[in-house]
């Protein structure tokens, strides 16, 4: 403010600068602290949030190790319904899916594992699910359906999992050489200790 000649001008140009620019920097500073206590009341909730859908979860657990289907159905609802953007809600689907597909209701399975590959945003956890979704759908002699499932561009470390399906498909589809070359597949990208079974599965495709 160099141009003003005495401080009595100096005083008057402040004066004036306030009366037209303090209402909207009062409202900046009001905006700017409301904010952050918002942000940090958000943190506090979605904190709460997680903590309760974790018990909840803990609690569908321990209802699994003792094979408690009918509270592992409850606490996995309760999840679903009062937490379904978090990725307990996706653990729950999943656990509900199969139980539906142990107790041979293959239908609601299908619709669990749909949910799932709907609302996940994790990559991993749409591979498990669209893999289980899959077999489900081998299951029920959906095989067209199960083979688009298994159509993906980047399976990455699941592959052999994949290889392993479409080779079940083709079993069911009497494509024999077909089911031999994707369990090959499988059996060349699977670690020693889980070629068991896609050995056996080779070994049956002999006496078919």
């Amino acid at each position: 403010m160099d141009e003003y000649r005495t401080e009595e001008e100096q005083a008057e140009a402040i004066k004036k600068w306030w009366n037209e620019n303090g209402k909207s920097i009062m409202a900046g500073i009001v905006i700017g602290i409301t904010a952050i206590f918002g942000l940090r009341a958000y943190d506090g909730h979605t904190a709460q949030q997680a903590e309760a859908a974790s018990i909840l979860y803990e609690q569908m657990l321990i209802a699994s190790r003792a094979n408690d289907t009918e509270n592992m159905g409850i606490y996995a609802n309760r999840i679903i319904d009062d937490y379904k953007t978090s990725s307990y809600a996706i653990f729950a689907t999943l656990m509900l899916a199969k139980i539906a597909a142990e107790t041979g209701d293959l239908e609601q399975a299908e619709t669990h594992l749909r949910w799932v590959l709907k609302n996940n945003s994790q990559e991993e956890f749409g591979h498990v699910a669209r893999l289980r979704l899959a077999r489900v759908l081998i299951s029920g002699n959906k095989l067209d359906l199960a083979t688009d499932t298994l159509q993906v561009s980047e399976p990455g470390d699941f592959f052999a999992r994949y290889e392993e399906l479409r080779g079940d498909i083709f079993v069911k589809q009497n494509k024999t050489a077909e089911a031999r070359q994707a369990y090959q597949k499988a059996l060349a990208n699977t670690a020693e200790t889980g070629q068991s079974i896609l050995q056996m599965k080779l070994d049956n495709l002999g006496r078919i």
